[in-house]
Parts: structure tokens; C-alpha cells; sequence
């Protein structure tokens, strides 16, 4: 007998409204539920992939000591006494975790393992976002005090809107979540609103843009500081927002950066720049403007995130009614920092690579394979990731996880890592859990939503936040002080995460997927969080670095990554194999001596990949447009975990460096 179940899904942070078919306890179809807030039954292929995914053949059923199937017992038996051995030898330091987006929105999970590390009393964790994100982090810390400080877009309230370098019609957003991106978009332009696109390529969310500038790969920093000379010469917004003498260190900063200059670089009419000038000061404190991986991953991101900052902040669209919001939160929520607290010492950054610090806390990813190779990471933990598919130069990561001497995984699916695994854990699917929605500070709405179950769990499978409870018991720590694992739900324990929230646990999951609102705070950041009561808008090492900033100058052929709609980095969602394709302009593969479909090699000065050919018009001629997630094909054969990683936000250079695509 069929039945159907709203729940939300969670692959990505928007979090969209879903209704769940089963047929007993088979999953059989999935769609979008038309009823939900935000979604408004809008799904993508991804979500709509669930049932094949859920019930593939590579789900991980029983958790694996060594290359056998054990039970709990066993496996967390072993795990805590080497795990025991390696403390009382090397220090808890030597116990590390990688945490990232498989784990993201898994909010019991995720939670645990952080209270997990913390009750260990290891600083070694680690997580995706010095893969990706780590210029957002920074940027927002060296501007606000506070990394985790993020604009977010209201979408209802029609001004200016600018996308660099992302892609939010298949990404569903980066720094805002957006779900039913397409119908969002269009709608925002019918009520009034326009929409540019800075992209080397013209992406789908060009398509459904204004103006799409097909700028050169590079040249964001100095097309978006030349903008920001142009407003900030005729505006004193910031001058009441900000310290003086930042201001006039910043004018001084951007004078080099003319229009002229920027359309040079960019390689863009200069007209075009103009206008978009002007459609800025068209809708005076209604920029919302946000980047992606396009950028994050470039030599400069971290120029180019901060210059965002700058324009927000120049055109008062920051804290304000009709500009970017910031949501408080609900499960992490922001609170002001107390007058009388003492400041934490900052954990120093990793032995092996003294010059990289460490981002939000985390130590960088970059310096992970270092550590193992020194003996300072022994046993790692991996949480809902793939690391060779996210790290730089994948066989040296392969041979340092392979002399861990306890190299643990938590996932829901087979892998090639996970055959390096000494110890494995099946986790639940996230149709086998409960579960609230935890991206809130990214997220388009203002409150919170949950669901519980639709299926009970596979064969030995169980949610991740009991795994680190159990573990936890076996090493006599306290992930939480008082848990009894046997007496808690997996409901129970996510209401406990509310504790300190405006809404109860109770109220949340009678809610359901449809969620609770809490009401839209305007002025709480700058009133409450900034230091000084200002926003840092001329950070020094931000100046330093723009003046020595060095455009794009050379013809070379450069390499950008790209997301596709089945995919969530490494994990395909009903496709179980779908190789990397490149996708080149029609002059490029004319050049290259190729043709639609050939097999090419793309090389760069640390390796090269074997990928089909696709000949795409949208993307700018000088521009190759590489799909990344793929551990044998993707970008992390072509980048270094030492040369070319930025010394600010620790993340290797992914986007925008040369390469050479020939015939294998």
C-alpha cells in the first residue's frame, strides 16, 4: 500500500518541501511539495534521484572493522582502545576529524561530532569549508569580529541584484540558500528588480538575468574595486557606519582602480561598467549581491568577498530594512559577545605548515596529508566526505590515509575511501532519520523546520549523533553531561538542541517540514555585534593585499570549476556514474584540434586529467569549464597542497589558473 510523507530534503541547505512515497518500506517516488513556505514544489533532479540513491546497491549496511563485517560491539570496542592507545601516547591532538557537507545538514549528527571533539579535547578538526568557503569566513571575521556573520537576500523586496561567480539556479544559492531559484529570480524582476551576472561564462542564471558582463577569469577584484571607487566618491554612507580613518584608507586604496582600467582587465565595455554604476545607485540601499565557488576557489577570493562586504556596507544595504539581512538564528544562535569576557587564545595553526593559520578555529584542509605524514594525526575520523575528491594531489592522499592507524569513516555509501577505512560506519540515509534544518544563517527564511522519519533505517544502519553517544561511553567521555543514549530518541536528542531557542522541540516537530517562522530582526548586528560599534570596513591585510593584487594579464587558457544539477560534489543522486566533462568554447576546441565528444587531456604545472570534450558557447573563448567532484577527473589532480595556497584563507588555488587541453 502507498502512502505519502512530507518531510524536507537534505542535500543542500535550502532545505526544500518534499512529499515521499513509499510502498511499505520501499521508497518510490519523491516530489516537491507544493504546499511548503519556501519551496513551493519546487524539487530538483538531485532530490527527485532519492529513491534510487536510497535503495542502491552501494549503500553501506554493517559497519566494517578491517575489511569485515562486525557488529557495534566489536567495531567501537576496537575503535575506543586504539583510539585510547593513541591518546596516552601522542596527546589528543593525534586524534583528528574531517567534517563536511554530507554531514552538513544532518543537525543531530553534525552537532555530535562537535561535542564529541570537544569532550575528547582535540583542536584537530577539520572540515569543508577551508575547501571552499574559507574567503567567506574570513572576510566576514576581518569586517565584522565575527566569521559566521552572512548577508543574506530577501528576494520579496525588489532592488539591485548581483551574482559573481555563482550559479544559484544549480547550486541553489552561496551565502543565500534559494530554493525554486528559477521562479524566484523571475519573479524578483517582475516586481522591479534587475539582475546582473558577473560570469566567464553565461551560466543558467545569466540566462534568466538583466545584463550578464562575460568577464575574464581574475578580474573580479578590480572590476568590483573600481565600482567601489566610483560610489564611494560620492556617497558619505560610510563615513557614518564607519571609523574615519578607515574610509579615507580605503579611498586611497581604490584610486588606482579606474573603470577604464577595470574594462581593460575584465575585458568588458567600459559602458557596461557605467551602467551598472548607475543601476546601483538606482535603488540606494537595495544591493543584495553575493559570490560562489567561481570565486572562493580563485587566487583573490578573498579580495573579492571583501569588496562585497565594502559595496554592501557603501550603499547602506547592509542591517536594514530593504537590504541583506542577517538571520540571529535559532539552534546557533548569535548572541552579542559579553563586555566582561576574556579573550580566547587562538589555537595555533598546524606544526607541519607554521605559515597557514587556522579559519573559524579549524585547521586548514590543506595541511591535513602534512600532519598524518609528521605523525601528528593518527587517527582520523571522516564525516560525510570524500577527501579525494576535495583535496589537491589525490594519491598522496590516498598513500597517507593508507599509514593512519586508525583511518575511521561515517557515510551512508560505498566508495573508494571507504576501502581504505580500517573501521566504517554505516549512517543513516537521510529518509531513515529526524531531523531540523540547521543551514539558518544562510538560510532565504526566518525560522525553522523539522521531520521525522520516513523509513526506519537498512539493516545495521543508525543516525550518526548515536555513533559519537556510544563512542563517547566506551572512552568514558560525555558528549553531552547526563545523556542516557538508551532512554533518548533520535527526537528527544534534537530537542535538546533547542534548549536555549525561542521555540521548544515540541513546537518544531509539530510543525513539521512546513516549519515556524520567528520574526526578521533588522539593526541587532550593528548594534549589538560590531566592535566599536562599526563595521571594519579597511582591514589592513586586506589593503595590503589589494595593492599587491596582479591582474590576469596573460592569453593563457584557464581553468574555472563547475557544478552539475545530479550532483553534490562527489555523490551523484540517481545517476550512479556520469564522467567529468570539459566544456570549451568552439574557437577553443578548434584551437586544441579537437572536436565534440574527443577524450582530451587537460594539464596544468601539477597534473592532468583525461576528460570528454563538450562544445559550449556559453562559455567565454579562454575559459575551461571543468565539472569537479570526480576523485579520478576532477580539479584536485591539477592543484597543489603547497604551492599556490592562499596565506590568508589557507585554501589551494582552484579556479582561474592556466592550463593546456590537447589530445591524449
Amino acid at each position: 500500500m502507498q502512502v505519502e510523507h512530507p518531510s524536507f530534503c537534505r542535500i543542500c541547505a535550502a532545505a526544500c518541501g518534499i512529499i515521499v512515497t513509499t510502498d511499505d518500506e520501499r521508497v518510490v517516488r519523491v516530489r516537491g511539495d507544493v504546499t511548503h513556505p519556501t519551496s513551493r514544489g519546487y524539487v530538483c533532479s538531485k532530490a527527485r534521484g532519492l529513491p534510487e540513491w536510497h535503495h542502491s546497491a552501494r549503500r553501506l549496511d554493517r559497519p566494517r572493522l578491517r575489511g569485515t563485517d562486525v557488529g557495534w560491539d566489536v567495531l567501537f570496542d576496537d575503535l575506543a582502545g586504539v583510539m585510547r592507545s593513541t591518546v596516552d601516547v601522542f596527546g589528543t591532538d593525534a586524534v583528528a576529524m574531517y567534517l563536511a557537507t554530507g554531514l552538513a545538514y544532518d543537525a543531530g549528527g553534525q552537532v555530535a561530532a562537535g561535542l564529541w571533539m570537544r569532550a575528547l579535547g582535540s583542536s584537530s578538526f577539520y572540515s569543508a569549508a577551508t575547501v571552499d568557503n574559507a574567503p567567506v569566513l574570513v572576510a566576514a571575521e576581518l569586517v565584522t569580529g565575527n566569521p559566521m556573520l552572512n548577508p543574506v537576500w530577501n528576494p520579496a523586496e525588489p532592488g539591485l541584484l548581483i551574482l559573481v561567480g555563482t550559479n544559484p539556479v544549480v547550486s541553489h544559492g552561496y551565502g543565500t540558500t534559494l530554493p525554486d531559484p528559477v521562479r524566484r529570480l523571475r519573479e524578483y524582476r517582475a516586481a522591479g528588480g534587475r539582475i546582473w551576472v558577473l560570469d566567464p561564462r553565461r551560466s543558467e542564471s545569466a540566462a534568466l538575468a538583466d545584463e550578464h558582463l562575460a568577464l575574464r577569469p581574475g578580474s573580479d577584484v578590480v572590476l568590483l574595486a573600481a565600482i567601489a571607487r566610483e560610489l564611494l566618491a560620492a556617497s558619505d554612507l560610510a563615513d557614518e557606519q564607519c571609523a574615519g580613518a578607515d574610509v579615507a584608507a580605503l579611498r586611497s586604496a581604490l584610486a588606482p582602480f579606474t573603470i577604464e582600467r577595470a574594462a581593460a582587465i575584465a575585458d568588458v565595455d567600459a559602458a557596461a561598467i557605467v551602467h551598472l554604476v548607475d543601476d546601483i545607485r538606482a535603488f540606494p540601499g537595495r544591493l543584495a549581491m553575493f559570490c560562489g565557488t567561481g570565486t572562493t576557489m580563485a587566487c583573490d577570493g578573498i579580495l573579492t568577498e571583501w569588496l562585497r562586504w565594502v559595496l554592501l556596507i557603501i550603499t547602506g544595504s547592509l542591517d536594514r530594512p530593504g537590504g541583506m539581512r542577517f538571520n540571529r538564528g535559532i539552534v546557533n544562535r548569535q548572541r552579542p559577545p559579553r563586555p566582561d569576557a576574556a579573550a580566547t587564545a587562538v589555537a595555533p595553526g598546524p606544526v607541519s605548515r607554521p605559515e597557514l593559520p587556522r579559519v573559524a578555529g579549524q585547521v586548514p584542509a590543506v595541511a591535513l596529508v602534512d600532519e598524518i605524514e609528521a605523525g601528528r594525526v593518527r587517527v582520523l575520523v571522516v564525516t560525510g566526505g570524500n577527501l579525494l575528491t576535495a583535496l589537491p594531489e589525490p594519491d598522496r592522499v590516498r598513500a597517507a590515509l593508507e599509514s593512519l592507524d586508525a583511518f575511521v569513516v561515517v557515510d551512508v555509501f560505498d566508495s573508494e575511501m571507504i576501502g581504505l577505512a580500517t573501521h566504517v560506519l554505516p549512517a543513516a540515509g537521510q529518509l531513515e532519520r529526524a531531523d531540523l534544518s540547521l543551514a539558518e544563517h544562510v538560510s532565504i527564511r526566518s525560522g525553522i523546520q523539522a521531520t521525522r522519519p520516513v523509513v526506519s533505517p537498512v539493516a545495521e544502519r543508525r543516525p550518526v549523533w548515536w555513533m559519537f553517544a556510544e563512542l563517547a561511553d566506551r572512552l568514558g567521555i560525555d558528549v553531552i553531561p547526563g545523556l542516557d543514549i538508551d532512554a533518548t530518541t533520535e527526537e528527544t536528542f534534537l530537542s535538546g538542541l533547542l534548549a536555549l531557542s525561542p521555540v521548544s522541540g515540541g513546537d518544531v516537530f509539530a510543525a513539521g517540514p512546513h516549519g515556524i517562522d520567528v520574526p526578521i530582526e533588522f539593526g541587532w548586528v550593528r548594534d549589538t555585534m560590531l566592535p566599536g560599534g562599526v563595521w571594519g570596513i579597511a582591514p589592513a591585510a586586506l589593503l595590503a593585499r589589494l595593492a599587491e593584487h596582479r591582474p590576469p594579464t596573460s592569453s593563457d587558457l584557464v581553468l574555472t570549476p563547475r557544478r552539475e544539477m545530479a550532483w553534490s560534489n562527489s555523490v551523484r543522486y540517481g545517476i550512479e556514474r556520469e564522467s567529468s566533462s570539459l566544456r570549451l568554447n568552439s574557437v577553443d576546441v578548434a584551437s586544441a584540434g579537437l572536436a565534440a565528444g574527443d577524450i582530451a587531456t587537460v594539464s596544468s604545472a601539477h597534473g592532468a586529467v583525461s576528460v570528454v570534450v563538450t562544445i559550449d558557447d556559453n562559455v567565454r573563448a579562454g575559459v575551461a569549464s571543468l565539472t569537479h567532484g570526480d576523485a579520478v577527473d576532477g580539479p584536485g589532480q591539477l592543484t597543489s597542497s603547497h604551492h599556490d595556497v592562499d596565506p590568508l584563507t589557507t585554501m589551494p588555488h582552484a579556479s582561474g589558473f592556466a592550463v593546456m587541453v590537447s589530445r591524449p
